[in-house]
């Protein structure tokens, strides 16, 4: 159903657009956790319906993939627990329920999420791959034209 589109060009095509803030990589050892967090409005229709995302004004969208780095060097998805979670501007926490989309190139992780434009979210993200943590904290700014 919405497994058609692989979800690292989406995160990489955001990262290029110039969107403030657009990845966040945390790494350990060999491992990576790529996150990225946006508006939902910025994602293109066929993104949205294929991801199974409803764009609208106060709808974010976080997206988390997690790598393994081979002896080649070259790294690819894995699979782990994601768990994820934002604080408001005005201190308050929220979790972010994430589901995972299985792909012909990999395993990714998304996270829809509620935004009062303008604020600005704090993301926690915390991920156990191969029996090893890793965990990002990053903030993304809403404003009310996006």
């Amino acid at each position: 159903m919405f497994y058609r589109l692989p979800l690292l060009p989406l995160a990489l095509a955001l990262a290029c657009a110039g969107i403030a803030n657009a990845a966040e990589v945390a790494r350990v050892g060999d491992l990576e956790m790529h996150s990225v967090a946006v508006p939902t409005t910025e994602l293109t229709p066929e993104a949205a319906r294929n991801y199974n995302v409803t764009p609208a004004a106060e709808r974010g969208l976080l997206t988390i993939t997690l790598m393994k780095k081979g002896r080649n060097g070259k790294a690819e998805s894995v699979a782990g627990q994601v768990y994820a979670g934002a604080v408001t501007q005005d201190n308050k926490l929220f979790s972010i329920p994430i589901r995972e989309v299985r792909q012909a190139d990999g395993v990714y992780y998304l996270g829809e999420y509620r935004v009062n434009a303008p604020d600005t979210l704090r993301f926690l993200v915390n991920a156990n791959v191969l029996g090893k943590p890793l965990k990002t904290e990053f903030s993304r700014a809403f404003s009310v034209a996006q």
